[in-house]
């Protein structure tokens, strides 16, 4: 039996910030966690706190049991942890269960293939205007281990035409834990938050801000080494390609699903590029799932150009989660599975049902992937898969939805 694991707080936890997480941000979480189930099996545990149990559990997770963390015993069954991402907890928890040791990645190759010093290698832009890329190599961006190697970043990106900036931290999760800027003027909170990331880590990624105009996640699993699949097949295996919807400020609302190749093909370089990447994380010792987003963009001329690797995450992804629902779909459909933050997740659907029929749209059909309640309370957080025969159409549908959310 396995015993699946959503800490979704994974970044914090492997960068070891310590944690001040908001009543908001922990109700979030727990509303969030159930969905881990959609990788389970039937008779699959998955772990919940104490406090946060769901009910009204919809049909694509009612194959997986939910358990609370105080209720798990050591004669539960459970041979094997299959958490969210790896961290020191989640091992610590895998060794008790007796896992073996060749089954979880050690913590030093986990923390280095999440780390910019590594997605930096093989962030890599495709175009024909290399001389609009502020860095050498075709690189998008570029490590700063010091406030002049920043300042200098900076004054490169305004002479190729960038005007605005965001730096990263080492190890950070997409969206959050950034500084957005413009020029090298910054207020005393920019200016603190840069300093204590040179300090802390030694470095941040610096790259310019940019609008995508199309993103995708491209979903990976690298086999263990030990496992006798590897002695007959690749280790790197393409688990699919999600395309990613995010808001105007690159958080993440939702995915991109089809049933047939069509997104892979669309993507089929940075798939290549994808490989070697994993091949680097797996020359690590890394392995697991891992999810590469790259994005489509344009120069500052107008020209057309390729990010093929902005973001590494060497864990399990919300892109990832969404292909498992793949098989909802028709054969000629695509799915977009959205998350949405609403007063009442079980009214909001009500009123989406009703919009779609008053709207007449036909060729639209919802179904519901999150829990309407947990801990007894009415869920604020919470996901639907819209699934339709037109792509253009179906994106269309849920932008309006999002801006009624």
């Amino acid at each position: 039996m396995n015993l699946f694991v959503p800490n979704l707080n994974f970044e914090d936890d492997l960068a070891g910030r310590p944690r001040q997480i908001s009543g908001r941000s922990n109700r979030v979480l727990n509303e969030l966690a159930p969905l881990i189930g959609l990788l389970a099996q039937a008779g699959d545990l998955v772990q919940v706190h104490d406090d946060a149990m769901p009910a009204d559990v919809p049909e694509c997770l009612g194959h997986a049991k939910f358990v609370r963390r105080s209720d798990l015993a050591a004669d539960d069954g459970v041979h094997r942890i299959i958490p969210w991402g790896w961290t020191e907890q989640t091992r610590r928890a895998a060794m008790k269960a007796k896992m073996s040791p060749a089954e979880i990645p050690t913590t030093e190759a986990v923390t280095y293939v999440n780390s910019r010093d590594f997605s930096a290698r093989f962030d890599v832009v495709a175009c024909d205007r290399a001389e609009f890329l502020p860095f050498s190599a075709g690189n998008f961006g570029a490590i700063c281990r010091d406030i002049s190697g920043w300042e200098c970043g900076v004054r490169q990106m305004e002479r190729c035409g960038f005007r605005r900036w965001v730096a990263k931290p080492q190890i950070s999760h997409a969206g959050r834990n950034r500084l957005l800027a413009n020029g090298t003027a910054l207020n005393a909170q920019q200016r603190g938050w840069l300093d204590k990331h040179l300090a802390q880590r030694g470095s941040v990624y610096l790259e310019p801000w940019v609008r995508p105009d199309e993103e995708c996640g491209l979903q990976f699993e690298i086999i263990s080494p030990d496992s006798p699949i590897a002695k007959t097949e690749s280790r790197v295996q393409l688990v699919g390609a999600s395309g990613l919807l995010n808001d105007h400020v690159g958080r993440y609302q939702g995915s991109l699903i089809r049933h047939d190749d069509l997104l892979t093909n669309a993507w089929r370089s940075a798939v290549t590029h994808g490989v070697s990447v994993c091949e680097a994380a797996a020359a690590a010792g890394y392995f697991g799932p891992i999810g590469i987003d790259c994005f489509r963009f344009s120069l500052p001329d107008g020209s057309q150009a390729l990010r093929m690797c902005n973001d590494v995450n060497a864990r399990f992804t919300m892109g990832r989660l969404a292909l498992q629902l793949r098989s909802s779909l028709q054969s000629l459909q695509c799915g977009v599975w959205c998350h949405f933050a609403v007063p009442d997740f079980s009214r909001f659907c009500d009123s989406v049902r009703k919009g779609l029929t008053q709207r007449a749209e036909e060729n639209v059909s919802m179904i519901v992937t999150s829990p309407m309640s947990v801990d007894g309370q009415p869920s604020r957080s919470g996901t639907i898969l819209f699934a339709g025969d037109s792509q253009e159409r179906l994106v269309r549908v849920v932008r309006a939805i999002y801006l009624l959310s």
